[in-house]
């Protein structure tokens, strides 16, 4: 009678292998290796070639550069805060006049916020059933499948940036422009991160349900969403803070959000505003990771 294979005894490990791998967790190097490093210091020395400094920019270099950055930064200070009409009072502290009121910036940042939460939830309500049709073990075809994925690689591989201006055209200015150009820039990456969470949940499980007579909805609310909603929460949460981000730049085709002031500012040169806006960005970002990090902690 012979033992089955997977049930024959693994052969025993010499523990100085064990020991020279603990002391040396570094490969050795290889004239694989050494061939690989060549490679990537050839596409290192290409890719600066056709990026480094030309005639039309007015540095030399990274030190240059950086020069010129902190020139820059040392006209942004101090910053200040352009202030809504009609909320403008002014005071008179120590002989010194200063005006206080709410700083429209705010209310930009406010926006893009708005904007960037109802952009990710209209997202996550159409990239969960299409991530059904994009995860190969739950998919219904093959052919279905390919061709899903075909549609999420061209979603994905349009920016932000031209959704905003290809909706401008067609919608119209103002941060509802802006919500779909979100949406539809999410909706492709998203889809994608769901369905590789769906691809990596145990079989056994789904299994266990079907066995039990359910049906296909079932199935998926009880042997698939369990499984994967630790990952869906969190690439949800990642990507609210990413169309964060995404919806101040949309503000300069006029998709609404504090990108419009940015733009403003820049081109008046009022770097003195413009950071001002920084700051109120920071903080509005700062308190997004916050909670964020309480969402992850409470659900993950």
């Amino acid at each position: 009678m012979t033992t089955p294979g997977h049930l024959l005894p693994s052969a025993p490990v010499n523990p100085e292998v064990i020991r020279e791998k603990l002391l040396r967790p570094f490969p050795s190097i290889t004239l694989r290796g050494l061939l690989l490093i060549v490679i990537l210091m050839g596409i290192l020395a290409w890719s600066w070639n056709a990026s480094r400094p030309s005639e039309i920019n007015r540095v030399r270099g990274v030190f240059d550069a950086l020069g010129a950055m902190g020139d820059l930064v040392s006209r942004m200070f101090p910053p200040e805060f352009e202030l809504m009409r009609g909320t403008k009072v002014t005071y008179n502290i120590l002989g010194t006049e200063m005006e206080l009121g709410w700083p429209v910036v705010v209310s930009s940042v406010i926006e893009t916020v708005q904007m960037a939460v109802i952009g990710t939830v209209g997202a996550v309500l159409v990239a969960m059933p299409i991530s059904l049709l994009a995860a190969r073990n739950v998919s219904p075809h093959p052919v279905i499948y390919q061709s899903v994925r075909f549609v999420l690689n061209f979603l994905r591989s349009i920016p932000e940036l031209v959704y905003a201006l290809l909706f401008v055209a067609a919608v119209g200015l103002g941060p509802f422009t802006g919500v779909l150009a979100l949406v539809f820039s999410t909706i492709g990456s998203l889809s994608r991160l769901y369905a590789e969470a769906i691809e990596q949940i145990d079989p056994q499980q789904v299994l266990a349900v079907r066995a039990t007579g359910s049906g296909g909805i079932q199935v998926f609310i009880y042997g698939v969403i369990p499984q994967a909603l630790p990952l869906l929460i969190s690439y949800s949460i990642v990507y609210f803070e990413h169309n964060v981000r995404s919806a101040t730049i949309l503000g300069y085709v006029g998709a609404g959000g504090v990108g419009y002031k940015l733009f403003e500012y820049m081109g008046t040169s009022a770097y003195q505003k413009l950071m001002g806006t920084a700051l109120v960005l920071v903080i509005a970002v700062t308190i997004i990771d916050r909670f964020s990090s309480y969402l992850r902690q409470r659900f993950i």
